[in-house]
């Protein structure tokens, strides 16, 4: 999935916290941001992988979202090893950057 150019319609599920995710290619993307004509999704496991992949969906004009553009591989390989207990380690990671921008 590395820079392609697509126009298939965009499968859209609720996730687990009633988020809407886009489905495609069996992964998960959810939504990064929005501009008035684009929407830009991630991958679900990014947070705890090395996933970069992306997709791209917009509008067509009958108003059904359009997958437009997918980048990148998936990636699915951990961020932190197997022992790293990763809720303590973001806490850690917040408390210490509100700490530097007070």
């Amino acid at each position: 999935m590395i820079c392609q150019i697509l126009s298939e319609l965009a499968v859209f599920g609720t996730g687990q916290r009633g988020r809407t995710v886009l489905l495609f290619q069996n992964e998960k993307f959810v939504k990064n941001r929005c501009s008035a004509s684009r929407t830009y999704w991630i991958c679900s496991r990014k947070d705890v992988t090395v996933c970069r992949a992306r997709v791209v969906t917009a509008m067509d004009k009958n108003a059904q979202a359009r997958i437009i553009k997918c980048t990148y591989q998936h990636d699915h390989s951990r961020k932190f090893p197997n022992n790293v207990n990763l809720p303590v380690l973001i806490k850690r990671e917040k408390k210490s950057l509100s700490l530097e921008s007070s």
